[in-house]
């Protein structure tokens, strides 16, 4: 998985799989792009068809050239196959909810990033016993859906500390709270590696989707 060795990255999560999106957070400076499958996204709306549903689509985000994750699935639909399908198409990682994903989902990553989003309730026991079986970065979910949208809390700050010095891959800490650019500092230095960005902070609108992505590629670079 790309993140900068010098700075907390900058990953954008968009809010369907749409190259215009793609190419407005490449603009911005963004670091990376995060796009699905087989899933219905709570903080969008959006609903994201199979593979093949949605192939033409990314491919033309993949021609962007952002290193790109693709989230394979949630519960009931992660498809190994699809997988080894998407593999040719050049992703960065998969990424899934690790409480989605089957037992053979580490093997059919490779030689993609295999990446796996902690719950909201899991710390530093699941993730340490996640990476001993292969997963190679972690996003930290950082809330229940009914609390999208509040304030970083000092409580998702200690749970980042702990995870990250519990393991050494890279953390990837979602907006699910209502990050803004001054939260980069905190999440930095309680070890995230890079944030994501997605609906709750950028929002859905190509009129300001830009704008929004700058905000926080302006703030990352002056710390």
């Amino acid at each position: 998985m790309y993140v900068p060795a010098s700075r907390l990255a900058v990953l954008v999560s968009l809010p369907r799989n749409d190259a215009g999106l793609a190419e407005q957070a490449r603009a911005a400076g963004a670091d990376g792009l995060k796009v699905h499958t087989n899933v219905r996204h709570r903080a969008s709306g959006t609903t994201f068809g199979s593979l093949a549903a949605e192939h033409s689509r990314l491919t033309d985000i993949l021609t962007v050239g952002l290193p790109t994750g693709l989230v394979v699935g949630t519960a009931g639909t992660v498809s190994l196959t699809e997988m080894e399908a998407a593999k040719i198409l050049g992703f960065d990682y998969f990424d899934a909810y690790a409480a989605d994903v089957p037992p053979g989902y580490v093997e059919a990553s490779r030689p993609v990033t295999p990446m796996a989003a902690l719950g909201p309730g899991d710390g530093p026991d699941q993730a340490r016993a996640l990476v001993d079986h292969g997963i190679a970065a972690l996003e930290l979910s950082t809330l229940e859906p009914d609390r999208y949208g509040t304030p970083l809390s000092l409580a998702t700050v200690a749970r980042l500390n702990a995870v990250a010095r519990a393991v050494d891959v890279p953390i990837v800490v979602p907006s699910q709270h209502a990050l803004t650019p001054a939260d980069l500092e905190t999440l930095s230095g309680a070890g995230a590696r890079a944030v994501l960005l997605g609906a709750v902070v950028t929002g859905s609108d190509p009129a300001a989707f830009g704008a929004r992505i700058g905000t926080f590629t302006s703030a990352v670079v002056a710390l």
